[in-house]
């Protein structure tokens, strides 16, 4: 069985196949020497060597955080959009600041995934950057910050998703994020616009979105 200096070498071959394989074997080593260079094959220029690294970085884990975190601030945006995934897998709460302000990035790929790691985290502190997030100029980081809040559960995001839901001029797949995560919360305070939703809304999808999470709010209130 290779070391994981052997291992760490390979990523510099010539051979995709080869660079695959080593940034795959690191896993399993979770030596924290893997890190730094496994951070730098997230820039190979094989696809499968990139996901190959991030995968290995997850399963790194607690090793792998602090870099990770350095990664969000690189000048290349797969790099920052690979470290927040990456992240988000490991659910570290020492991530959460940094996560946070990447919900500023420059690139829309960079912030959607960013608010995706947040909600896998699942801290109550990023309840505040993710409803910020909810006003976000790209539709995805929109849909991912409503997702987020919902997989919070977080009573404080009940009113601004509200809004997002009884905005008709929101993108469906928003919406749908909103309602779902209303249900989950499972707060009072939604019922009231998911019965207007039911009643009002013609578009099949966000109906039946609306039903179910109204029926998901008054079974937490039984409970």
């Amino acid at each position: 069985m290779e070391t994981a200096e052997e291992l760490i070498q390979a990523l510099k071959d010539d051979d995709c196949d080869v660079r695959w394989n080593a940034a795959r074997a690191l896993r399993w080593t979770k030596d924290a020497k893997a890190v730094e260079p496994l951070i730098h094959a997230l820039k190979d220029e094989d696809c499968n060597v990139r996901w190959s690294a991030a995968e290995s970085l997850v399963i790194t884990g607690e090793p792998a955080v602090e870099r990770l975190i350095e990664a969000l601030k690189d000048k290349d945006r797969d790099i920052r959009w690979r470290a927040a995934w990456a992240l988000g897998r490991i659910k570290n709460a020492k991530a959460i600041e940094s996560l946070a302000q990447t919900l500023e990035d420059s690139d829309p790929d960079v912030r959607w995934r960013a608010a995706w790691a947040l909600g896998e985290i699942g801290d109550a502190r990023s309840v505040g950057p993710l409803m910020l997030a909810l006003e976000d100029d790209y539709c995805n980081v929109r849909w991912s910050a409503a997702d987020a809040l919902g997989n919070l559960g977080n009573e404080f995001a009940v009113e601004p998703l509200v809004r997002t839901l009884k905005d008709m001029q929101e993108e469906v797949l928003v919406r749908l994020a909103a309602a779902d995560a209303l249900g989950k919360i499972g707060d009072p305070r939604a019922i009231e616009t998911l019965e207007d939703i039911i009643l009002r809304d013609e578009f099949k999808p966000i109906h039946e979105a609306a039903k179910k999470a109204l029926e998901s709010v008054k079974k937490k209130q039984v409970t």
